[in-house]
């Protein structure tokens, strides 16, 4: 029997939590010491071409483990439309909306691609909604049956909170999950929260915006997506200035980890992490077992 499927339930570890909780590193630890692959599930980083911006693992780190649902979708060159409530279609058309519909169907199938190779697969991610669709299995239905969720609040995205959920329905897809959320204190965040505001800005952040719109992306889509790239377009755009920027753009960061902290607290089945000084050590004792469980 393959070490990461117990019985008929394949095993899957779900690393989520707040952002710059250190969540990617964590992830690329595990994976190497316990022979897995990552699966990204955050909703920005599909993009094709937004990397400084979303924080995407940079090639080095991709080298080291495997990385899928990263750079599968180009950004979109027209304005933002009203999402449909039923799977987008991806194939043939570079400007297709991604959402949880579409990330979904593509994560099971990674991780049935992971699991028949003999490895672990792991979800890494900010985004709620995403990896809480493979964790809890939703079904997603009808607009007329289904909860909407929020899609833009005061210029952030609130990670891809946005989709019609009919229900959940665990017997969809039969995964026995370790899920573990970091939520370290406030006052640990704030720093780690500007000091990557500093290091974004040196590393080019801007510059890749600029190249995005001169590429033909969208400034309204781009915008649309929040935080980082709301704010580098008000800034390229002459509304403030480069220390409003890095004002605002710390302080809307900060409130969306107060959202998340609340959206991560209704977790089901998960095991809450909050001493950061010891956040990998805790996710290597508590993975360990659970791979020898059945």
């Amino acid at each position: 029997m393959n070490q990461h499927q117990g019985h008929d339930r394949p095993k899957l570890v779900s690393i989520v939590g707040l952002t710059a909780s250190g969540k990617s590193a964590i992830g690329i630890k595990l994976a190497q010491q316990f022979n897995g692959e990552i699966i990204s599930a955050d909703s920005r980083q599909v993009y094709r071409g937004l990397d400084i911006g979303t924080a995407k693992v940079t090639p080095e780190e991709r080298a080291l483990v495997p990385h899928h649902l990263l750079d599968v979708v180009d950004p979109q060159t027209h304005p933002v439309t009203a999402a449909p409530c039923h799977p987008s279609t991806l194939e043939g058309n570079t400007n297709a909306k991604f959402d949880v519909f579409k990330f979904q169907e593509l994560a099971y199938k990674a991780i049935d691609d992971i699991i028949s190779r003999g490895k672990l697969p792991i979800l890494v991610g900010g985004t709620g909604l995403y990896s809480r669709s493979v964790v809890e299995g939703y079904t997603f239905g009808n607009k007329s049956n289904a909860t909407q969720f929020p899609s833009k609040v005061e210029g952030w995205q609130p990670n891809g909170l946005t989709g019609c959920v009919k229900d959940v329905a665990p017997e969809q897809r039969s995964l026995d999950v370790l899920q573990i959320c970091l939520l370290p204190p406030r006052e640990f965040i704030r720093p780690l929260v500007e000091q990557r505001v500093e290091s974004r800005l040196a590393n080019g952040m801007i510059e890749e915006t600029k190249a995005l719109l001169a590429a033909g992306v969208s400034k309204q889509w781009l915008s649309s997506l929040g935080l980082e790239y709301y704010w580098n377009i008000e800034l390229l755009d002459g509304k403030i200035t480069l220390e409003e920027y890095k004002y605002w753009l710390a302080t809307k960061t900060m409130q969306f980890a107060k959202r998340q902290r609340t959206w991560y607290r209704r977790e089901k089945n998960t095991v809450f992490l909050t001493n950061p000084e010891t956040f990998l050590a805790d996710c290597q004792r508590l993975v360990s077992p659970f791979l020898k469980s059945n």
